[in-house]
């Protein structure tokens, strides 16, 4: 690496820090309040509360790196802009792909990390967190009030006269399917993998149709929570099944190769002819640019309006910097 790439680097890191931290916060605390919304029906701990956090991580990520990659590199040649070092490169025969090249490369390798981002650990992220909401969910509704009727477990309604935590005491189950109804003295009611098992200790089970009755010390009753399940080695089911998360989140992920060639044509100019509008003009561009590639659901049209604004800029490129 040459001495100019280096010096461009060394001051580009600290302003993409700054960016990247403000955003990367700000964020996280919209996902905070999502999870709180999706949340509020369910009881869930603090240790459950920075597992939902970390299962929206990969999306955090993945979207404040391409805008504060973008952003920074707009304000680096901004300031040298500003300060007249970017004159003095031309002039002394510094071409400006020159200085737009470590920038370049290191947009095609977030753009590349994104894709593996977006194709793989945010489909998994979801799928990880509609089970996790959906255990929670079941679990909500198996919390069982004392002295109350018409309280279901799958197919049983469910009767019990005290209840501490998750430990219920004198417990009436009724099948009306099977005329079937299950005394306990005491039952506890976990979850395991993806069941709900009710444990029932010292009681007895009374069959109406054939008038018997059976005693027993354990028994166990167990209730199968809903479960999804998606593999990337099957790739048709996987891609159709998040198709439309993967149109949605495409831009973000080739923002930093497709607005690169924007750059010059915004950061490069003359302070004693030009007035610094820089930064409005970046986030204009971005907002425009997500708006545009957001008009059509259809991942191939998103595709080809990203490939589009990517030609676009490098023809704004070439009208800003000729040489």
């Amino acid at each position: 690496m040459d001495r100019l790439s280096k010096y461009l680097l060394m001051g580009f890191w600290p302003i993409f820090t700054t960016i990247f931290t403000i955003l990367f916060l700000i964020t996280s605390i919209i996902i905070i309040i999502s999870i709180s919304n999706v949340t509020s029906n369910i009881q869930i701990t603090f240790l459950e509360l920075l597992k939902m956090y970390l299962l929206f991580l990969p999306k955090v990520l993945f979207i404040a790196l391409s805008i504060s990659f973008f952003i920074a590199v707009v304000s680096l040649f901004t300031k040298h802009s500003e300060s007249q070092e970017i004159i003095a490169l031309f002039s002394s025969g510094i071409k400006p792909f020159t200085l737009l090249k470590p920038f370049l490369i290191i947009s095609v390798i977030l753009s590349f990390v994104n894709l593996l981002i977006l194709f793989v650990s945010i489909p998994y992220a979801k799928i990880a967190f509609k089970n996790f909401k959906t255990k929670k969910q079941q679990v909500a509704k198996f919390n069982f009030q004392t002295a109350k009727i018409s309280q279901k477990f799958g197919n049983w309604n469910v009767f019990t006269s005290s209840k501490k935590d998750k430990t219920y005491e004198n417990l009436i189950l009724f099948n009306n399917d099977k005329n079937q109804f299950i005394l306990a003295k005491k039952a506890n009611l976990n979850s395991k993998s993806n069941y709900l098992i009710f444990k029932l200790q010292n009681g007895s089970i009374y069959e109406i149709n054939k008038t018997s009755i059976v005693d027993y010390k354990t028994m166990f009753i167990n209730q199968k929570i809903p479960k999804s399940h998606y593999s990337i080695f099957r790739f048709s089911e996987y891609f159709n099944e998040f198709k439309s998360l993967f149109s949605f989140y495409l831009p973000f992920a080739l923002l930093p190769i497709a607005l690169i060639f924007f750059v010059p044509t915004i950061a490069f100019f003359h302070p004693r002819i030009h007035k610094n509008r820089a930064l409005v003009y970046s986030f204009v561009l971005i907002v425009i640019y997500l708006s545009l590639t957001k008009i059509s659901k259809s991942i191939f049209v998103t595709l080809g309006t990203i490939v589009l604004f990517t030609i676009i800029s490098f023809i704004f490129y070439k009208r800003k910097t000729p040489f």
